[in-house]
């Protein structure tokens, strides 16, 4: 992920001192900080897209899942060959599937042979709840 110098004084000028800057560096801190998805004065594009992702946590959780499936060949953690964000483009698609968030999961293959579109609040349980299948959860 690349970030522009007046991203980066952004958020150093969030923190208290230098050290506190270099001690909560991560990702996730600064993409909150810097982008301000709740005013909806963004764009929906790609490189928002990973962004926005990482902001909610998705991003960190998907890593978790795949690290502790790789961990352990496969007994363990959730498995997908695609697990990928789209926008929503408008309030009417927002409201039919039911999300507070921009952003929907396009799922292929993930276990029992699932595909199709899940809501982030769908993938959050899935990933977060160790022996949940997708399938019960639905999706569209």
């Amino acid at each position: 992920m690349v970030f522009t110098l007046e991203e980066i004084k952004k958020y150093l000028q969030s923190q208290k001192s230098i050290d506190d800057a270099i001690d909560n560096l991560n990702e996730q801190n600064i993409v909150c900080l810097i982008d301000d998805f709740n005013s909806l004065n963004f764009q929906k594009n790609d490189e928002n897209l990973a962004k926005y992702e990482m902001s909610i946590g998705l991003y960190k959780l998907k890593e978790e899942q795949q690290t502790i499936y790789r961990n352990s060949n496969g007994k363990k953690g959730k498995y997908w060959m695609a697990l990928s964000p789209k926008w929503i483009d408008n309030d009417e698609i927002k409201k039919k599937v039911n999300t507070e968030f921009e952003i929907r999961y396009w799922v292929n293959y993930g276990d029992d042979d699932v595909y199709g579109w899940f809501t982030v609040e769908q993938i959050k349980q899935w990933l977060t709840t160790p022996d949940l299948k997708l399938r019960s959860l639905g999706g569209s």
